[in-house]
């Protein structure tokens, strides 16, 4: 399966039309739309969650800005042009002219054939006012970290329990992992309290710039950031997170800042509940900076 620089991957790139239609039905239970295209720009298939956000009428399409979208404008017609990925646009959705726009964030990729050939190109749309609620009225959107842009600690607690159910009601499997700034407290010491503010600020960041709409990150006691990864296998939730680690490193590696590694420990949804899942990346960051930190733990297999 083809990986994108520093993301999670989110489907095969030469998928079927079955696995396009199962990842919609997976996004649906997310409340991420989908909607597919054909290469003549033509809609082959939305998803019940876009067909929400659409409505029955044309839609009026905006750029973050407020300023109305030309059908070549559009992200999937950008697509069609270049066969480049698109992600993480702020677009908005007016129903009718005299309707508020519904802000989303949206993500546009192609789908290739065997011979290599554009076949169709995926739109996803996950609507800002929403996002990362996961089960309707259970959680309001839950408030950011002011220094590290993620989710409390009592927050990012709730969502995995309601990931959890998710998971337990549909059987679609999820990754947790447990990052963790390695040796952050001598850092703190060495440098002060605010080398260690704008550590978490930039892992936060990062956090936050290479994983999907449908991931949730939460700040885990003071130095750690615990990742709720929803349909992903523990390999694949491994792979982007080496990417990460390996970015973090290379960023402080300069002899201008402060040296700066992570580790982290990551495990897969298997029935268990939250506290047990926790327990488990806990004791996988531990062994992973026993072996010295800067790697990641799955399992007891280090990488």
């Amino acid at each position: 399966m083809p990986h994108s620089p520093f993301r999670l991957p989110l489907v095969d790139l030469c998928a079927d039309d079955d696995e396009i239609a199962r990842y919609a039905a997976l996004l649906d239970t997310l409340d991420i739309g989908l909607l597919v295209f054909r290469c003549d720009g033509s809609l082959q298939l939305r998803n019940p969650q876009a067909s929400s956000l659409l409505g029955d009428t044309e839609t009026l399409w905006e750029d973050e800005n407020g300023m109305a979208l030309s059908n070549d404008q559009r992200l999937e017609q950008q697509v069609l042009r270049t066969r480049q990925a698109i992600r993480q646009r702020r677009i908005g959705l007016r129903k009718d002219a005299s309707a508020a726009a519904t802000l989303c964030n949206a993500s546009a990729f192609p789908v290739l054939a065997e011979d290599g050939s554009l076949r169709c190109v995926l739109l996803t749309l996950s609507e800002i006012a929403q996002h990362p609620t996961k089960t309707g009225d259970a959680l309001q959107r839950a408030a950011h970290d002011s220094i590290s842009g993620t989710y409390s600690p009592a927050d990012i607690l709730q969502l995995l329990d309601d990931e959890g159910r998710r998971a337990t009601r549909y059987g679609t499997p999820f990754s947790l992992a447990l990052i963790g700034i390695d040796h952050f407290p001598e850092l703190c010491r060495e440098h002060g309290a605010q080398a260690g503010e704008r550590a978490l600020a930039d892992v936060g960041r990062l956090l936050g710039e290479s994983l999907r709409d449908a991931d949730m990150v939460g700040g885990f006691r003071a130095d750690k950031f615990l990742l709720i990864l929803p349909n992903v296998r523990v390999n694949d939730a491994t792979v982007g997170l080496e990417r990460l680690r390996e970015l973090v490193e290379t960023r402080h590696a300069s002899a201008e800042g402060e040296p700066l590694t992570i580790s982290g420990g990551v495990c897969e949804f298997t029935g268990e509940d939250s506290a047990a899942l926790i327990e488990n990346v806990r004791s996988l960051l531990a062994a992973a900076r026993e072996a010295g930190g800067n790697r990641l733990c799955v399992n007891l297999d280090f990488f």
